[in-house]
This record gives C-alpha cells, sequence and structure tokens, in this order.
C-alpha cells in the first residue's frame, strides 16, 4: 500500500472500503497543504472540489457569523457538489492542514462507484447547518 493509500484508509469516510477501492480513490485524489490563515472556499463561490481533512483544523463561518470547527477525519465542499450549486459557507484553515482533495469530476466518479461513501455523504449534507 503506497503511502496516499494509506491516508485515504486512515479516513473514516472511506474506513468500510476493501483495498482496491481505497487505491482507486487514491489515484484520483491529490494531496494538498494549506497554511494557517488560507481560506478553503469563500462562501456563495462556485464549487470545484471536495476535501477530506487529514491533520489540522479549520473553521466554519457562514453570514461572517462562525458555525463550526472541524478537524481530521472531517470533509467539506460536498453540499455545494451534490446540490449542484455555490459554497453555503467559508472555510478557513485555522491551523496547518493537509486535505485528500477530490476534483468536482473525481468526485463525481467516486460517488457513483462507491455507494456507502455517496450514503455518508449525502447524510452529512443533509444534516448540516451550513
Amino acid at each position: 500500500m503506497d503511502d496516499k493509500t494509506a491516508i485515504v484508509a486512515r479516513l473514516p469516510i472511506f474506513a468500510r472500503l476493501e483495498g482496491r477501492s481505497l487505491e482507486a480513490i487514491a489515484t484520483l485524489a491529490q494531496l494538498v497543504s494549506m497554511p494557517a490563515g488560507t481560506v478553503l472556499m469563500g462562501e456563495g463561490e462556485a464549487a470545484e472540489s471536495f476535501y477530506v481533512i487529514v491533520t489540522g483544523t479549520v473553521h466554519v463561518t457562514r453570514n461572517g457569523e462562525f458555525v463550526r470547527s472541524m478537524s481530521d477525519g472531517g470533509f467539506l465542499g460536498e453540499i455545494a457538489l451534490v446540490e449542484e450549486r455555490t459554497h453555503t459557507a467559508t472555510v478557513t484553515c485555522t491551523t496547518a492542514c493537509e486535505f485528500v482533495q477530490l476534483g468536482h469530476h473525481e468526485f463525481g466518479r467516486v460517488m457513483d462507484r462507491f455507494p456507502d461513501v455517496r450514503t455518508r455523504v449525502e447524510a452529512a449534507a443533509a444534516r448540516r447547518p451550513f
């Protein structure tokens, strides 16, 4: 198992997948690092990617108001991609962060090929206040 596949395997959203599935997702994904203070996505901006936090903490704000913090294992950007609309919140890295990133096209492929992941993403999107 290569390093990127091992990182994907540690993330709760992908936890139930078998090795070949984890490898497929790792092939589609990119690992990206962002310094503290980086705005990962802005409320009202077009959706381009889905992010899973590998390490670090982000703050989520909506209409300028703090909504919540998210850290290792949390995921972001799914609402805009699933519902095909702009981002519903602004996400800012409060610490240095590392993410598994899936672009719009790659996210669609994961959602189509892995129903277990789709179910978890859609359930989270339905529960989120943002």
